[in-house]
């Protein structure tokens, strides 16, 4: 187990005791400088190739904030790479792999922060609660009911029915809330009067989430650089809301080369609709003003975003923000279903949507590693439903062959 014995602010550098900081660093609140902790660990063992033992996140208990025996697991993790010859030829790559986190239970990478966030809680009085994102809502809401807590998601009026009966088929309560933002203070609100445990963002501006949970995050480059053989790619790009993800994959690699298992930190790349992080890092910002609420329907990428998280971890390891649009996402989600036969959520398919921009612009050379996360299946995504009404046909072939020459097939 790694043991924290300090949160430090990712703007400021201020150290605090590991208690919890719902608000994140109090002195960049109080300046208007609103900036998320992450843990500062007095022991931790370096991780060493070779000698790992059991499945997923088991396999890293050693370096996480959490103790084999108290860890809740479904078999998160040991997503695969899975190579990408015919889009990566379409667009002149040769070294592109894509990590799919739709590979995990609840099928997105939340399942290696609700591992996390759940495993510390000790009293089965408690309540976990959220107001995050339709994935991290299911997931939260199964972990939890793995250890027998109770668990209550804020959504948006809107959430999808899919979300709703995914939530309330493993026992979780779900709450619509006028808003996407008026989440967040009630969050904080129930937190302190009802004793419930919060654990995504609850602050307004937006921060991000409970640090402990995010170094869940950190197993995605452990994996990574893992299947490329104790290497690190050249770009790993991540979709980016509140940069709880992109974070923690950057400590992650940051581990790894500390502990001298590669030799650098790729640079990550925060991909993003709503422009919040482009605009701090151009202006040279070491914070980031929030966006204005972003109608889209990638719905994780949606609402207010952009935190100090993201801009941390690129500016970190010398990376970039690409920016992209709802007709650029349907794009790449279309081509990596007709291409790679992976059907994903509309905001999972940003890091390919930001691949396909950066190679037509001739900004990615061909032997480049690129590594895009793809962080969810398509199963909850209410706009990948398909719209109107199924034609049918008798029984005869000449029938079969007309509806198929009307679709072109």
């Amino acid at each position: 187990m790694a043991v924290p014995n300090a949160l430090e602010c990712l703007r400021c550098r201020r150290r605090y005791p590991v208690v919890s900081m719902p608000g994140g660093c109090p002195s960049c609140s109080a300046e208007g400088t609103p900036a998320n902790v992450a843990p500062i660990y007095g022991r931790v063992a370096a991780l060493k190739p070779g000698k790992l033992t059991g499945r997923g996140l088991a396999r890293f208990v050693s370096q996480l904030p959490i103790t084999r025996d108290r860890l809740v697991s479904m078999g998160e993790g040991d997503t695969p790479l899975v190579a990408t010859a015919a889009l990566g030829q379409q667009l002149g790559l040769r070294r592109m792999m894509l990590k799919d986190e739709r590979r995990n239970p609840t099928g997105s990478w939340r399942d290696r922060f609700s591992a996390l966030a759940v495993s510390q809680v000790e009293d089965t009085s408690t309540t976990i609660a959220s107001a995050g994102d339709e994935a991290l809502s299911v997931s939260l809401a199964s972990y939890a009911s793995r250890a027998g807590l109770r668990c209550v998601s804020l959504v948006e009026p809107d959430a999808g029915a899919r979300t709703r009966d995914a939530i309330e088929a493993v026992g979780g309560r779900v709450v619509g809330v006028a808003s996407s933002e008026a989440r967040w203070p009630l969050l904080a609100d129930a937190e302190r009067s009802l004793g419930w445990r919060a654990v995504s963002n609850r602050a307004s501006p937006p921060i991000g989430s409970d640090p402990l949970a995010i170094e869940g995050y950190r197993t995605i480059a452990y994996e990574i650089a893992e299947e490329l053989r104790w290497s690190a790619p050249d770009l790993v790009l991540v979709p980016a809301a509140l940069g709880d993800g992109i974070q923690g994959i950057w400590r992650g690699f940051r581990d790894l080369v500390s502990w001298a298992v590669i030799d650098r930190i790729p640079r990550m790349v925060a991909v993003e609709v709503a422009g919040a992080v482009a605009a701090a890092l151009a202006s040279g910002k070491d914070w980031v003003p929030p966006s204005s609420p972003m109608d889209t329907q990638a719905r994780s990428l949606a609402g207010v975003t952009g935190t100090v998280q993201s801009l941390h971890a690129v500016v970190e390891s010398e990376g970039l923000v690409v920016r992209v649009s709802e007709s650029e996402l349907e794009h790449a989600r279309m081509q990596l279903g007709e291409l790679e036969g992976l059907w994903v959520d509309l905001a999972a398919a940003a890091p390919v949507a930001a691949v396909i921009k950066l190679a037509q612009r001739g900004d990615v050379p061909a032997r480049t590693l690129v590594v895009p996360v793809v962080t969810a299946g398509g199963a909850l995504d209410e706009s990948s439903t398909a719209s109107g009404q199924l034609e049918t046909v008798d029984a005869r072939v000449d029938e079969l062959l007309r509806v198929l020459a009307v679709r072109g097939e």
